[in-house]
């Protein structure tokens, strides 16, 4: 019996041929020449000598491709603008490479990481510095200015695929090669109102020495700044009304860093003066009144710390201890009615047959200082003892 035609072929890894080239296919502009990464050199005259963010750029590669064609120079027209390398190029010429990559190094680097097997080129013979053209390249390139990053970030959130999916930021940060923090905070500028976010613009056009005026002495300092990291994890949590208020004036940095804080139905302009140092006033603070002491207590006495307790002479006897459990010792009539008498502050304990004072304590440190004036070691040692018991 004849064997039917294509009884031995794999479908499987035909049909995974098929969808890789398709899918390569994908990843190359079309009406581009392509050839393989592996067959390009990068120029031993690039002035960039360190290639950040390879990693995330081969990430976005193998989602989306490469989207710009590199610039490549035949070799021999290399060896002629550059002679020095002429041994080099050769050698690798021996090994296979077709051009030298002029413009898209980093590009060739995370093409190369992320395993493409086809990329977009853009072959130029006629060069008449090549060094000059790479300044120009670099130097002239026009990023977007943060609000319009912003826009960007938020159109590619909004669209939805055929199933009517959208993109998380986390999604879309891998798919552009950034971070999530960079596209969250590019997408709360767009809370502001138009004067803060021309503010962000005017900070990012003087980083990039593209601000009118911008030289010392010239008449930016008028022009209100605002970083993008401040503007988007302050001022875009601030109400409109509240950012208003910080253009104008009534607001102050330090206020906007605080009302911000707090829910948009409690925001408001700070009645307290705006300025630290405002707050600080000559008068001193009036002094707390002492408690009055309870019915327990014999006598209204205070303590004042910066004066020691007289120590009692021998005749006389001394109250250790007072005893909340054993009842008090009789004391003359004489004697209690000056004791019910308001004492001055500068009194310091009273008399043996009285309680040594009142103790206010506002703080631990306060009760200790107060222990070690009022009693002897003896006494804190029986202290300690008590406390632990």
């Amino acid at each position: 019996m004849p064997q039917k035609p294509g009884l031995k072929r794999d479908l499987a890894s035909e049909r995974a041929a098929r969808k890789a080239a398709t899918q390569q296919a994908r990843l190359v502009p079309q009406g581009l020449p392509t050839v393989n990464p592996g067959q390009l050199m990068p120029s031993p005259e690039n002035g960039r000598k360190e290639l950040l963010k390879i990693d995330e750029l081969a990430d976005t590669l193998r989602t989306d491709g490469m989207n710009t064609a590199m610039t490549v120079i035949p070799p021999d027209v290399y060896v002629e603008l550059y002679p020095q390398h002429k041994e080099a190029v050769e050698d690798r010429v021996a090994n296979g490479i077709l051009f030298v990559v002029h413009h898209g190094h980093r590009r060739l680097a995370a093409a190369l990481k992320a395993g493409l097997t086809e990329v977009p080129i853009l072959v130029r013979r006629d060069v008449p510095s090549l060094r000059i053209a790479a300044i120009q390249e670099n130097l002239q390139r026009m990023g977007l200015n943060p609000i319009e990053e912003a826009l960007e970030f938020q159109g590619a959130l909004d669209e939805r695929d055929e199933v009517g999916k959208s993109l998380s930021q986390r999604e879309l940060a891998k798919r552009v090669g950034c971070s999530q923090t960079y596209i969250s905070h590019r997408v709360a500028l767009l809370r502001l109102i138009p004067a803060l976010q021309q503010a962000v613009i005017n900070h990012w056009l003087k980083e990039q020495q593209l601000l009118e005026g911008s030289e010392e002495g010239s008449g930016a300092e008028g022009r209100l700044l605002l970083p993008v990291r401040e503007a988007a994890i302050v001022y875009s949590r601030l109400r409109a009304d509240m950012q208003e208020a910080f253009v104008r004036g009534d607001l102050s940095q330090a206020q906007a860093t605080t009302v911000s804080k707090l829910p948009a139905d409690q925001q408001g302009v700070p009645t307290e003066p705006a300025d630290d140092c405002d707050a600080i006033t000559t008068t001193a603070p009036e002094a707390a009144p002492l408690p009055e002491p309870r019915a327990a207590e014999s006598a209204p006495t205070t303590v004042t710390p910066a004066a020691p307790a007289p120590q009692p002479s021998a005749s006389e006897p001394r109250v250790l201890q007072p005893n909340l459990n054993s009842p008090s010792p009789p004391v003359p009539a004489a004697e209690t009615t000056s004791a019910v008498q308001p004492t001055s502050a500068s009194t310091a304990v009273a008399t043996a047959e009285e309680p040594r004072g009142v103790i206010v304590v506002r703080s631990v440190e306060d009760l200790a200082l107060h222990i070690l004036d009022l009693l002897s070691e003896s006494e804190i040692e029986q202290l300690k003892e008590l406390l632990s018991s």
